[in-house]
């Protein structure tokens, strides 16, 4: 999984908006991506500039795609260096 969104992260720099990406895994062996986008946005556009690339497909490939669920969510606060306009 880590090599697979390491290959991936590699296409969304080239993405308008791309800030950074952080991947998770809990103790029940779930896995949490969680995508960093200048706007909300670049985070729907996002969608339309991955569905082609080999990356994605081999993402898409590995993990059960009715276990995903995406959102675009709005910060409201944050105590890290992370900046959001």
């Amino acid at each position: 999984m880590i090599k697979t969104v390491d290959s991936m992260v590699v296409d969304l720099k080239r993405l308008n908006g791309f800030l950074n990406q952080t991947l998770y895994k809990d103790s029940d062996g779930s896995w949490i991506d969680i995508y960093y986008w200048n706007t909300e946005k670049d985070a729907h556009d996002s969608n339309e500039g991955m569905a082609d690339k080999d990356s994605f497909i081999k993402l898409m490939s590995i993990i059960k795609p009715e276990t995903v669920t995406m959102k675009v969510v709005s910060p409201k606060q944050s105590s890290g260096a992370v900046q959001f306009k």
